[in-house]
């Protein structure tokens, strides 16, 4: 203590201490003073001082999309998927004119036996028996807008056919084209059988 008494202060080095400690004071309780809800605007902030991180989720709209980038390059090919099930044959089906002559067809069909007016016997190639046969009349080389009905079954006799004048077996097919009154007439047609 003695040693303290013996320094003598000068007038400017208390007035540097008071100066220092009134500042530092200041400072810290600036910062520790919480500022009011909108009390900074945007005359108070400097332009492009503020960062993304300075705003919350949602509170500045996103700008335009820009434009698309590179496509990547392509990824590995993924494992095989399973196997579908089994399908059943396809379609068969002829387009047939009035003189018994295909004239388009999804293939393996021939004309195996005309034998009368208005009846055909058409070759499937495959078994036609279990399966639905469907025939209807059609335009081609035929002008005739006077015709009955077309009708069409599986040959070979059996619970769901008729027994055929030529070729009969079950992969053949029986059809029969009638005029307006009902009686056998030549006229084109569709068959097909379908599964």
């Amino acid at each position: 203590m003695s040693a303290l008494r013996r320094i003598r202060f000068s007038p400017a080095l208390v007035i540097a201490c008071t100066a220092l400690a009134i500042a530092l004071g200041g400072t810290s309780y600036a910062a520790v003073q919480r500022l009011p809800k909108n009390s900074v605007t945007t005359y108070q902030v400097k332009d492009f001082s503020l960062l993304a991180r300075d705003f919350k989720r949602g509170q500045v709209p996103a700008g335009p999309v820009g434009p698309t980038g590179p496509a990547g390059p392509t990824g590995p090919q993924g494992p095989a998927g399973p196997a579908g099930p089994a399908g059943g044959a396809a379609l068969k089906w002829a387009l047939v004119r009035p003189d018994g002559g295909i004239v388009a067809q999804s293939g393996g069909i021939t004309l195996a036996a005309k034998p009368g007016v208005g009846t055909y016997i058409l070759s499937f190639g495959s078994t036609v028996a279990g399966h639905p046969i469907l025939a209807s009349g059609a335009y081609a080389n035929d002008a005739s807008d006077q015709r009955g009905e077309t009708t069409a079954g599986p040959c070979a006799a059996g619970t769901e056919g008729r027994t055929c004048p030529a070729s009969d077996n079950t992969s053949t097919v029986f059809v029969e084209t009638r005029s307006n009154g009902g009686v056998p007439a030549d006229h084109a047609f569709y068959v097909a059988v379908l599964g």
